[in-house]
């Protein structure tokens, strides 16, 4: 599967082979990562992508390209992850 995206003159492709290899360019950081999530700053938006022994195959920040190797679950642009955050603490609080 492959999908290509641009806006206001800016690409980005991401490519994802059986589930299991996944490449993203437009790659500006990556904020926090672990074997279940990658929570990246893209170009188009911050990316969450969600699997199971998921590690960093290959990033080069410069031409803003990475590579992740393990089980994808999902592939989502989010808000930010503070937010998203910060709103199931208050919604966790409020409903307790």
């Amino acid at each position: 599967m492959e999908f290509e995206h641009k806006m206001e003159g800016q690409t980005q492709i991401v490519t994802l082979k059986n589930r299991k290899n996944l490449e993203i360019t437009g790659i500006k950081k990556i904020e926090s990562l672990n074997s279940e999530e990658f929570f990246i700053h893209t170009n188009l938006g911050d990316m969450l992508v969600r699997g199971e022994q998921l590690e960093m195959q290959h990033l080069d920040i410069e031409k803003g390209i990475l590579w992740i190797n393990g089980l994808v679950y999902s592939i989502e642009y989010v808000e930010s992850l503070k937010k998203n955050k910060n709103k199931s603490s208050f919604m966790g609080k409020l409903f307790k």
